[in-house]
């Protein structure tokens, strides 16, 4: 029996982003798109990242200040995952009207067979955000190796 994979398994440090650097909401996908394929988990960036751009303009996506933008494509090769703490010039508001501070970019391949794990990852993640106490933690991180050790928890 294997144990149960946490967030950390797809979000490396390399894709963890504590002071995202983008000013524009396409930098910032283009950044999350960047290394996701410098990882090899997506083939095509700029379908990746148009895809990425549909999926935002498509609705109000966030609560609590956490984005959780999901897209299952058939550019992602294997499931990854993505973090950025953004500028409050580049953040938007949530569905509940709280301003968009951290956005996580959850992938999967577009076949169910290959994501079936990395989705029984993902939704703990959704619920965790829900929790003020995982909120207060996840604003306290500071830095890449604080945000990994959080998202090591999150199984």
């Amino acid at each position: 029996m294997t144990s149960p994979r946490t967030l950390a398994d797809y979000l490396p440090k390399q894709q963890i982003h504590p002071h995202a650097q983008a000013i524009t909401a396409n930098e910032l996908l283009e950044t999350l798109t960047h290394d996701l394929h410098a990882a090899g988990t997506i083939s095509d960036p700029h379908t990746f990242t148009r895809a990425l751009h549909t999926c935002l303009t498509h609705g109000t996506h966030g609560f609590h200040g956490i984005a959780l933008l999901t897209t299952r494509n058939r550019t992602v090769n294997t499931p990854a995952a993505a973090f950025a703490r953004i500028s409050p010039d580049l953040a938007w508001h949530g569905a509940d009207n709280h301003q968009i501070r951290d956005v996580f970019l959850l992938t999967a391949p577009h076949k169910p067979k290959h994501h079936s794990g990395c989705l029984q990852t993902y939704s703990p993640l959704a619920r965790h955000t829900a929790h003020a106490g995982f909120r207060r933690m996840l604003a306290g991180a500071c830095t890449a190796e604080e945000l990994y050790e959080l998202f090591c928890l999150i199984r």
